[in-house]
């Protein structure tokens, strides 16, 4: 029988040491659940949301651990109480995005003990309307589903996207060029794209390297990104100060595994990529590049072939575009897997209400 504990987060610096060595004893996990991405998110939390341990165990040995925050009541009295994996109920910092959102688990972890702990979730948070899981694996997915069936609760499916990767270790079998590993059309927009360019200068790429060449990068990414955004009138990415705060943050504790790839034509950058690097597998999170006003140029296929081809050429395995239906995705890439977005909604006053006033809209 295991033992699943539900506790404030009170002493982080414990906490972390302890997630930091049960890290190295799991074996699928990934980037977002690293040391240096949980210490930074922990560093940048300042939304006075609570925030809770949750550790499964048997026989004093550790088979899971989590965050979850259960944020204010929104708005204070008649809105909804949310208890979030991995997230604070903060849409400023949750804007971080977390994908590939599990649970850390040992290797032995199955069905079961996952509903055990969504369980023990619901009973520790028994005057909240719901249990949201963002972005999260099949394996959670199912398990929570599998929960709700017999219960009480409803879980709705919020979203579901699918994850695009580049196979590079497929590409490196075929030869190794992987823009000729590309289809027919798509191969010759892209090598028109990059003969464009090259009128104009010599393509390059790099890694920045030095503190100096990350700084200058992470800026030039910035700005690129931002021009881009307001020129189709949004904000960006980069005007959401809790955002930027949290990259600075983990780029000062991830170190080498956060990687600003930049293409310049001559002297001109034409686009930054922001990379995490995992294991065998390179997470492309966010990009910045040139508007121009030829279209044919399309700066984003060529960063991004450049970015494959050189992370195929360091001995990556996979190039990985993350979540989402954007046609840049679809073509430069194959779906891996899918993401899922639940709601574990328990049957409150205010969830009730909730859906007679959708059944009334939905039917008028």
């Amino acid at each position: 029988m295991s033992d699943v504990q539900v506790r404030q987060l009170e002493d982080r610096e414990d906490f972390l040491a302890r997630w930091a060595v049960f890290y190295q004893h799991t074996e699928d996990k990934f980037f977002y659940q690293s040391p240096a991405w949980m210490t930074a998110w922990l560093e940048t939390d300042g939304t006075g949301a609570a925030l809770y341990e949750v550790e499964a165990s048997r026989e004093g040995r550790t088979l899971l651990m989590g965050v979850v925050g259960a944020g204010p009541r929104r708005p204070a009295v008649l809105g909804l109480k949310e208890v979030r994996l991995q997230e604070t109920g903060d849409v400023a910092l949750d804007d971080i995005y977390v994908e590939y959102n599990d649970f850390l688990v040992a290797p032995e972890v199955g069905a079961d003990l996952r509903r055990d702990v969504v369980d023990a979730l619901a009973r520790k948070f028994a005057d909240a309307d719901a249990i949201v899981f963002r972005n999260i694996r099949a394996p959670l997915a199912e398990a929570a589903r599998g929960w709700a069936k017999p219960s009480a609760w409803r879980c709705v499916t919020l979203r579901e996207q699918p994850v695009f990767v580049v196979d590079l270790g497929a590409v490196r079998s075929a030869g190794g060029d992987f823009i000729a590993s590309l289809s027919g059309s798509f191969k010759t927009k892209l090598r028109r794209a990059m003969a464009g360019y090259e009128q104009r200068g010599e393509l390059s790429c790099r890694v920045a390297s030095t503190d100096a060449e990350r700084r200058a990068a992470w800026e030039r990414l910035m700005a690129l990104h931002q021009e881009s955004w307001r020129a189709r009138g949004r904000p960006g990415s980069f005007a959401n100060r809790k955002l930027v705060a949290f990259h600075q943050n983990l780029q000062r504790h991830a170190g080498e595994a956060v990687q600003l790839f930049e293409v310049r034509c001559g002297v001109e950058t034409i686009g930054v990529l922001y990379n995490f690097v995992h294991q065998q597998r390179v997470l492309n999170y966010q990009s910045g590049f040139k508007i121009e006003d030829d279209n044919k140029l399309t700066p984003g296929f060529v960063c991004h072939a450049l970015a494959c081809q050189h992370y195929l050429d360091a001995g990556f395995d996979i190039y990985d575009l993350l979540s989402g239906e954007a046609d840049y995705k679809k073509r430069l890439g194959v779906v891996s897997e899918v993401l899922s977005s639940l709601s574990l909604e328990c049957p409150s006053p205010r969830n009730k209400i909730r859906y007679l006033m959708k059944s009334i809209l939905s039917t008028s």
